[in-house]
């Protein structure tokens, strides 16, 4: 089952721009794994930036799904439990 979000979280990356820690409200996560990576097609038609969206697995068991278009911020888009 999954809860879909779409809310802005703080990330830190590493040097290849993979997530390493999540920051949601007071709540702080620790990434165990990145499970996949993908970049999906945007309307360029309106103007949208192509984004990029990680899966990872966090060190509280559950697996985030997070968006990031070029210049904004990180989405928290989904959490699977």
């Amino acid at each position: 089952m999954s809860k879909r979000l779409e809310e802005k979280v703080q990330v830190i990356t590493n040097a290849r721009g993979h997530p390493l820690r999540l920051r949601r409200g007071r709540r702080q996560v620790r990434v165990r794994q990145l499970v996949d990576e993908w970049e999906e097609a945007s309307r360029w038609w309106q103007g949208e930036q192509e984004m990029r969206v990680y899966r990872v697995l966090t060190s509280d068991g559950a697996m985030w799904e997070l968006h990031r278009r070029a210049s904004c911020d990180w989405r928290l888009y989904r959490i699977y439990d």
